[in-house]
């Protein structure tokens, strides 16, 4: 896959079409989205589409305010999830 890893104000508009196209494939096996991940909002979106969410660069910047923080973007992003 390509692309630019790192936070973004929205997802991918290319995102729900990569996913069918995987999943045309067939195989089976679990599809992750990870690109641009960083609100819960993202989170829920993407979660829809894909099996799970990878999320990367938004939650290094927010583990640099600290383990609190980091717990509490998690959480956020948790609750998107099972939203």
């Amino acid at each position: 896959v390509t692309g630019t890893t790192g936070a973004r104000d929205d997802l991918s508009p290319a995102l729900a079409g990569l996913v069918a196209r995987v999943r045309a494939l067939g195989n089976g096996v679990a599809l992750y989205a990870g690109f641009g991940i960083s609100t819960p909002e993202h989170a829920h979106a993407a979660a829809s589409l894909a099996d799970g969410i990878v999320v990367g660069s938004r939650a290094v910047q927010v583990a640099e305010q600290g383990p609190d923080a980091l717990r509490k973007y998690v959480s956020s992003l948790r609750g998107a999830l099972h939203a």
